[in-house]
């Protein structure tokens, strides 16, 4: 399915599909091409920090993934709806230490017309793990 069919109103097949483009592109690490699946005025949230803009978007990204080092996700779409996805999402990360951690979430997102997402909301919790309990 080709991004241009990937707009709203989603069903479970294409809500997928936006999602597994969604999920690849993350796991780029490459902040410029993650804030591109953003609007430009996005509103935008991640823990306690809640942003406004794809640039700040962009800024923060890169500072998250110079941090977290080897850093991949998963996502799942949970429920889909028009142009809203709400999505179970999990990262596996190290810090500079060394140290492995396993993060899980829950993000909801709203997309524009052209299936941009100009709402995300996200709520993490992070745990540490050990190397050998890595799953992703």
């Amino acid at each position: 399915m080709e991004n241009k069919e990937l707009v709203p109103p989603f069903s479970a097949e294409t809500a997928a599909a936006k999602l597994q483009l969604n999920e690849n592109e993350w796991n780029t690490s490459d902040a410029a091409k993650v804030a591109l699946l953003y609007t430009e005025d996005v509103e935008w949230s991640d823990r306690t920090t809640f942003l406004t803009g794809r640039e700040a978007v962009q800024n923060y990204l890169a500072e998250k993934f110079a941090e977290q080092k080897d850093y991949k996700i998963r996502k799942e779409v949970w429920g889909a709806k028009e142009n809203r996805n709400a999505i179970r999402f999990q990262e596996e990360w190290q810090d500079a230490d060394g140290q492995w951690f396993h993060s899980y979430g829950n993000e909801q997102l709203e997309f524009d017309e052209q299936g941009v997402i100009r709402k995300r909301f996200g709520c993490i919790s992070d745990k540490t793990i050990d190397a050998s309990a890595r799953e992703l």
